[in-house]
């Protein structure tokens, strides 16, 4: 600190002791400064109180010798690497990646905001270069940098690597950055376990797809793991509001609760109060469903709970003649402004409906939009539970069982399904439908052999869930799913 600067802090922090003990500020000349700076002597009196009032710690530890730690550097990356980097940003608003450490001992991190359900949250990152294995279908971290990454990867917080490729693999396909989660990386340089190189799978690769696994599996994994306490204690307290037919639920009954928190409890209530109630009538037809871009629609990929719901709410309905269906109201406004991640989400989650065996149809009419959410019981009752943009509200939840309102209701299934933008006697026919109105067909001619890619590795060590109330398990099976389309 120079000592034009110390002078005036210093003089700052002074008349604040003064003030506190009563007396005169103590000043200090610059030839006392220079000989504290070079340890030739040391502060006294009122000084060090008021040292300890311009630095915040003990005058003790102020004087004490700096900690003796050792620090790993990485390897300085070259000026394409970096700006493989800086790309990522340009292409994803939602992204802000600081990919190296900017100090010694200090990670790089990864920010990512939210469009609408996700909230802001951030992941500690590292950037390496990497070879290219053709042969093996990885590429791979070398050995130079793993005194670095295990240093890295030590903590057992939630961190990425990101490694990057320039060279084209066989002169045909392009490099790029690689995703690796730490706590595989650390399974993977374990002491006991010797290695030649730290391979990532070439299925890892940073992309539209990956992009939107990552923003969302974090952001939402992250959450959930901070709310844990909150909504377990929550949960707890369901059962008695469950025996009404009608409940709201506030936001501001629970303070502090993350935004995908709240939809968790949410969905959570509103599906435990629909089988509830479902379970004393006849087999239902439809789920209509308020989910119109990708974040929306991220819960049914990765809530253990509604992964249970669509099960459960499936095998209610296998006693309809006609095979039961999920409705969304998805006009195209709403699919012009959703970046390439965000449809590609939303597909995925299509895709999963129509592996658990439901149809699917799409509605771009906007005034459906506004419509709770429901699941109906033709002629006999709808069975509602709203807690996807509920305003001010965690759920609303009721049951409708007079007539009129379960016309309406069933007007509103029937229209839907009638003017359905992905109409088809077939899951693939659908399916196709929707990639033609969510403007995939851009990337379709790979998208099926790139789903299925990363589908047969699995997403697990790419990314790791930490919250108990999260799985991965649906999403590998419905990338597997869309990649038997591109054969189909």
């Amino acid at each position: 600190m120079s000592w034009g600067r110390f002078e005036g802090l210093y003089a700052a922090a002074a008349k604040r002791v003064a003030a506190r003990v009563g007396g005169t500020p103590v000043s200090v000349s610059r030839s006392t400064y220079m000989r504290w700076i070079a340890g030739e002597s040391t502060p006294e009196g009122l000084a060090q109180q008021v040292l300890e009032e311009l630095f915040g710690i003990g005058f003790e530890l102020l004087m004490g010798p700096a900690p003796d730690r050792e620090l790993e550097l990485p390897s300085v990356l070259s000026v394409t690497s970096r700006a493989a980097a800086m790309l990522v940003d340009s292409k994803w608003s939602t992204s802000m990646l600081y990919p190296t450490a900017p100090v010694a001992g200090v990670d790089g991190s990864w920010y990512f905001d939210g469009v609408d359900l996700l909230d802001p949250t951030s992941v500690a990152v590292q950037l390496y270069e990497a070879m290219d294995h053709p042969y093996d279908d990885v590429v791979a971290i070398g050995p130079a940098d793993y005194p670095h990454v295990r240093q890295f990867v030590r903590p057992t917080r939630r961190a990425l690597l990101l490694a990057f490729v320039q060279e084209r693999r066989n002169g045909v396909g392009e490099g790029g950055l690689y995703l690796l989660d730490a706590a595989h990386a650390r399974r993977l340089l374990a002491p006991e376990r010797p290695v030649e190189m730290l391979p990532i799978p070439s299925a890892f690769r940073l992309d539209d797809l990956t992009f939107g696994l990552v923003h969302g599996l974090v952001s939402a994994d992250n959450a959930l793991s901070a709310d844990d306490q909150l909504l377990d204690a929550e949960e707890q307290g369901l059962e008695q509001l469950l025996q009404r037919e009608r409940t709201v639920y506030a936001r501001e009954m629970v303070p502090g609760l993350s935004q995908v928190g709240a939809a968790w409890l949410g969905s959570r209530f509103c599906s435990r109060h629909a089988l509830r109630w479902l379970t004393k009538s006849e087999a239902p037809s439809a789920l209509w469903s308020r989910a119109q871009i990708g974040e929306e629609a991220l819960p049914l990929l990765l809530f253990r709970q509604q992964h249970q719901f669509i099960g459960e709410f499936t095998k209610l309905a296998a006693g309809r003649v006609e095979q039961p269906g999920v409705v969304l109201c998805v006009p195209e406004d709403v699919v012009a402004a959703s970046p390439l991640y965000q449809r590609i989400m939303f597909f995925l989650a299509l895709a999963w409906l129509e592996m658990r065996g439901l149809v699917t149809s799409v509605c771009g009419d906007p005034e459906y939009a506004k419509i709770d959410e429901f699941v109906l019981v033709p002629g006999e009752q709808a069975v509602l539970g709203t807690w996807m943009r509920a305003k001010d509200n965690i759920w609303s939840a009721d049951v409708a069982v007079r007539k009129a309102q379960v016309r309406d209701f069933d007007l509103a299934v029937r229209h839907a399904r009638a003017h359905s933008v992905t109409q088809g006697a077939s899951s693939h026919t659908r399916l196709r439908a929707a990639v033609e109105y969510l403007g995939l067909e851009q990337i379709w001619d790979t998208f099926p052999q790139r789903c299925a890619e990363l589908g047969a590795y699995g997403t697990v060590d790419m990314l790791q869930a930490r919250s108990r109330l999260i799985a991965l398990d649906e999403v590998d099976r419905a990338l597997r799913y869309i990649g038997g389309l591109g054969s189909a």
